[in-house]
């Protein structure tokens, strides 16, 4: 294939125009910027972000225009908690022509069911995905093996990722644990293996995930790696980084809970992730969305380079 892949909403693109035409400036968004994750699809940027009580949509021709770009509330929390945390990580993934957002509600994987080939279309009832604890979902269309579902979960009291073959758009099959967080880097102040999205180059397919807390600046991106050989519900097919490979840095601390997308040619792959100013680290609302561009290593390997800093044009 000519052009890399990233996940089952960006792998379906056919038909793209030219590459970004304009510069943009870190942040895309200033508040309530956490667990990005941004399409593009018949001319338009279309960016979902945690905001706790409602699942939105933001649309622009441009990069730099979803700093003030249109809004599109899909769903609202019937009932919220007082502290308004109900509900976080969204994504849009098109499956068979259709967009589905996946999102975590209370400590659950839900899905807001589609019914449009517009990522801006109408959506309608929610579903639970799976019935067990479970944050984080993303899909990933694993070359010959179909549509998986990727998720942070409960194995062994420690958060890990469990992954799943997706049975429709809206359920699984059996779940499979993929990855604990055995490393020390993994397990700053709280052992965590959370935020997981799928990145495709060549013939192999790369989980991307956070590790440890996100209340910490250890918060950062590693990946799984799978060669194309192996059944890849077994853990034993995927190989962990030896490293995180994507550190706070510049100014920016926590980079991690990112997603992939694509240029509107699709000849380039970015990285879009939050970051936040606290050298502390955070998991709130202040945390920001950043994006930059993914280069390859020699072996093919993905280079995610290092953060950039606040304001940098790009």
């Amino acid at each position: 294939m000519k052009f890399p892949l990233v996940t089952t909403a960006l792998s379906l693109l056919c038909t793209l125009p030219l590459t970004n035409s304009a510069t943009f400036s870190n942040p895309l968004r200033e508040i309530n910027g956490s667990d990005p994750f941004l399409v593009y699809h018949d001319g338009y940027y279309y960016l979902m972000t945690t905001t706790w009580r409602n699942l939105q949509i933001i649309r622009s021709k441009t990069l730099n225009g979803l700093k003030t770009g249109e809004s599109k509330t899909i769903y609202i929390m019937a009932n919220p908690k007082p502290e308004g945390n109900d509900v976080w990580a969204p994504e849009l993934h098109r499956i068979n022509g259709t967009w589905y957002v996946y999102y975590s509600q209370d400590r659950l994987s839900w899905v807001l069911t589609g019914g449009s080939d517009s990522p801006w279309g109408e959506y309608g009832d929610n579903k639970q995905v799976h019935t067990e604890w479970g944050i984080d979902g993303t899909v990933v269309d694993i070359p010959g093996w179909g549509h998986h579902y990727v998720f942070s979960c409960q194995r062994d009291e420690l958060q890990s990722l469990c992954i799943a073959k997706m049975v429709t758009a809206m359920s699984v099959g059996p779940i499979s644990m993929l990855s604990q967080p055995l490393e020390e880097w993994e397990r700053v102040e709280v052992p965590v293996n959370e935020g997981p999205a799928g990145l495709h180059h060549g013939n192999k397919t790369w989980i991307a995930y956070s590790a440890s807390f996100c209340k910490t600046p250890d918060y950062q991106i590693a990946t799984l790696l799978w060669d194309g050989r192996g059944d890849p519900l077994k853990a034993s097919s995927w190989k962990k980084s030896d490293r995180p490979l994507f550190s706070s840095a510049n100014g920016n601390y926590g980079t991690a809970h990112n997603g992939f997308f694509t240029s509107p040619d699709g000849t380039e792959i970015w990285n879009i992730y939050h970051a936040t100013q606290n050298a502390s680290g955070s998991c709130g609302a202040d945390r920001q969305t950043f994006a930059q561009k993914v280069n390859w290593n020699a072996d093919g390997s993905p280079d995610f380079g290092t953060p950039v800093r606040t304001g940098e044009v790009l």
